[in-house]
């Protein structure tokens, strides 16, 4: 069985309780998280429009809307993500909610890959399509 975004969560932040180095760890795995969601969304917003102009806002506006390339402004954004607590969840929550699903399936599988396929742009039927395929290859010998 595969655990969920909050499942995670928890024991992550029960093992920072511990030693040093499972301190740093934790740590450098949520940092790793956070540089391949930039990554992700970088490449999701090149491939899916241009990057328009970074247009600053009267006396210098907020750092947030200053990004000058598709990589400054996905990075800005996943850094953000991270300490912005509005809404029903923290910042860490919405960033493993992007690797993790809240639900696994009746066999307590979580699919992780389809939250990606999601964002890419695969619709619900070739999502459930890839899924076979996949579980079919598990199969073969």
């Amino acid at each position: 069985m595969e655990l969920n975004h909050e499942e995670i969560i928890h024991a992550l932040l029960a093992a920072r309780s511990g030693n040093l180095q499972v301190n740093i760890l934790v740590s450098l795995i949520l940092d790793l998280f956070m540089e391949v969601e930039a990554l992700r969304e970088a490449l999701i917003k090149i491939d899916n429009s241009p990057l328009e102009p970074a247009v600053a806002e009267p006396e210098g506006g907020s750092i947030l809307n200053l990004a000058k390339s598709t990589y400054q402004r996905a990075y800005l954004d996943a850094a953000f993500e991270i300490h912005n607590n509005e809404g029903a969840y923290g910042g860490l929550d919405k960033l493993l909610a992007k690797f993790y699903p809240s639900s696994a399936d009746d066999v307590g599988r979580t699919w992780r890959e389809c939250l990606l396929l999601e964002r890419l742009g695969f619709s619900p039927a070739e999502i459930d399509e890839y899924k076979t395929v996949a579980q079919a290859a598990e199969i073969s010998s």
